[in-house]
């Protein structure tokens, strides 16, 4: 990047350099006329035609003059000799003038500029004895434009359909102007160009859009630019979007109980236009005794009763509609402080009693602990499942079964000998049951068995004897 611009500025010191050498030629050897290529008027106001004359030193300016090219030839319009002085013709003399007449200017000023105006200029410079110099610029004819915005031709409704908001215009415009929009709306804009009989243009741009109230009191800008114009010309543009009310009551604090007093509920309202009509109605009855409606207000001019419990509605009215609210009211009997200290009190107690028994079980469940004697060894084992008691000492213990006997032989050898046992029953100790108290064992849970002089009752569920 470097490289590129030192050469840059070589070749611009260069080229100076260049134009300077050529200059101190033209100073000895002759003369210069320096006039610019275009020249832009706007309808009306004046335009000036720059001419500057640069006269070498071996020379001198005998006359300068204008010429204004025609279809039908060259016409002269001003001529400036240091001599003789100033010599314009009649019919451009009202709208037409030297700046600053000098050897060294020879620029004029056209005035009140029209559409005749169009055209080639030469400005000539005669010097002796090297004779005439010459340079032409050509003139046109800018129209500014007549700017102004228009407001669409129906209101904009909220909710309702695209809609022309408003419509930027320039005017015959000479050449035609750009016209747009500026907004942070999410409308678009339609071009439309209409030729005028003088050679202008109109522009009109429409802004189409469709309304809603959130953007109520926004702004649209209308930006117009034009050769004529010295910048960006910008006009505002305010957006009015008219909607029903929108409806807030103000007032109930829902605090409201019997006995309180200076109680009052508003209505307001949002709307566009304002709002015209108000009007307070009760739903569930009639409105209460003592209550008065002041616009937009109900006043309560007395102490709140339990009955002025109900539902309210506030009506509210503009041009564009009619809205309401409703209010439900509710009356208690003691205002909200007063119901939080109950509340707090009853909690507190609550909070006592609960402490204070679950301490009285704590210290019962303690005492019960101390007074409840040990559980003997031989309850443990009566605990236990059949099939884990311990079992009995071997002295105490009985003859077993042969395992190679069978029950129904012993069950036969039993009933040999029923006579004996029915005479004995009575005397005979009565056999170990695992039953329950008042239960007989059944003829297949007990098998007698006589070993001796004693008899063993097996029990076929338990695995021991």
């Amino acid at each position: 990047m470097s490289a590129p611009s030192r050469r840059t500025r070589v070749g611009r010191r260069g080229g100076v350099a260049l134009f300077h050498l050529l200059c101190g030629i033209t100073g000895v050897w002759g003369s210069q006329v320096v006039v610019p290529q275009r020249v832009s008027a706007v309808l009306g106001k004046n335009v000036s035609l720059e001419c500057r004359v640069e006269v070498g030193a071996n020379l001198t300016l005998t006359q300068s003059s204008w010429e204004r090219r025609l279809p039908s030839g060259s016409v002269t319009v001003a001529v400036y000799n240091p001599q003789f002085g100033i010599s314009i013709p009649p019919e451009f003399k009202p709208r037409l003038r030297f700046r600053s007449p000098s050897p060294y200017d020879a620029s004029i000023v056209l005035e009140n500029v029209g559409f005749s105006d169009v055209g080639i200029y030469t400005c000539k410079v005669a010097t002796f004895p090297l004779g005439n110099t010459q340079a032409s610029t050509t003139v046109s004819v800018l129209v500014e434009p007549k700017i102004y915005v228009a407001a669409g031709s129906t209101a904009l409704i909220d909710g309702g359909n695209e809609t022309v908001v408003a419509t930027c215009i320039a005017e015959r415009a000479r050449p035609p102007a750009e016209v747009s929009w500026e907004s942070n709306l999410f409308g678009q804009s339609e071009v439309q160009l209409f030729d005028e009989a003088n050679g202008t243009t109109s522009t009109q741009v429409r802004y189409l859009w469709q309304p809603t109230r959130h953007v109520q009191g926004q702004t649209l800008t209308c930006v117009v630019r034009h050769p004529a114009l010295h910048g960006d010309f910008r006009i505002p543009y305010q957006l009015n979007v008219q909607f029903a009310p929108d409806i807030s009551v103000v007032g109930y604090d829902g605090d409201w109980y019997v006995g309180r007093e200076h109680v009052q509920m508003t209505c307001k309202a949002n709307a566009n236009p304002p709002a015209h009509h108000f009007r307070w109605i009760r739903l569930d009855g009639e409105m209460p005794e003592g209550v008065e409606i002041i616009n937009s207000t109900l006043l309560f001019l007395r102490p709140l009763h339990r009955n002025d419990s109900g539902v309210y509605r506030c009506e509210v009215a503009n041009d564009i509609n009619l809205r309401s609210r409703d209010v439900r009211i509710l009356i208690q009997d003691q205002s909200q402080a007063e119901r939080s200290n109950s509340i707090a009190v009853a909690g507190a107690v609550m909070g006592a009693v609960l402490a204070l028994f679950l301490i009285t079980v704590f210290i019962i469940v303690i005492h019960s602990a101390r007074k409840a004697p040990q559980p003997a060894f031989t309850d443990k084992v009566i605990d236990l499942p059949p099939t884990h008691k311990p079992p009995p000492p071997y002295s105490e213990r009985a003859p077993a079964v042969p395992l190679g006997v069978h029950a129904s032989q012993v069950a036969w050898l039993c009933q040999s000998r029923r006579a004996e046992r029915a005479h004995a029953a009575t005397d005979a100790p009565q056999p170990p049951t695992a039953t329950r108290p008042g239960q007989q064992p059944s003829r297949l849970e007990w098998v007698s068995h006589q070993g001796g002089t004693e008899r063993v009752y097996i029990n076929h569920r338990e695995h021991y004897v």
